[in-house]
């Protein structure tokens, strides 16, 4: 019974060692935030990606502009691309290796909307109470 329990235990550790380069892996991209407003509504960027993985491989970068991959890299142990866009909406970046179902690393990027309007001129000009 306790050999049962302790590899009922051990289960869940064996399944995540079961990829090594998805637990060695790690992606960077810079700017990870874009802020724009009314009269600017697109984000005009250049972002660096930069990858690294404890292991060689072949490994892709895509994102959510395309289904095809941005760059792939064979049998490499870090990357660098400097990717140039004009967005509108958050969106993410994410590198597979040779399974492109599984993403090994993923990170978003956001743009926010911000109110270019001045407060002070959507205020009443009048308090509710008044009469006149």
């Amino acid at each position: 019974m306790r050999l049962l329990v302790t590899f009922t235990l051990l289960l869940p550790v064996l399944a995540l060692a079961e990829d090594p380069a998805a637990n060695d892996f790690q992606l960077t991209v810079k700017p990870v935030l874009c802020i724009t407003d009314n009269r600017n509504p697109d984000c005009d960027m250049s972002f660096l990606v930069i990858w690294q993985s404890g292991e060689r491989g072949y490994y892709c970068l895509y994102n959510d502009f395309a289904a095809v991959p941005v760059r792939c890299w064979s049998e490499e142990r870090t990357g660098q691309l400097d990717d140039d866009r004009i967005v509108q909406d958050t969106f993410s970046y994410w590198m597979t290796g040779d399974d492109t179902d599984i993403r090994l690393a993923e990170v978003v990027v956001e743009v926010l909307r911000m109110d270019s309007d001045d407060r002070r001129r959507k205020r009443r000009k009048r308090h509710v109470w008044d009469i006149n």
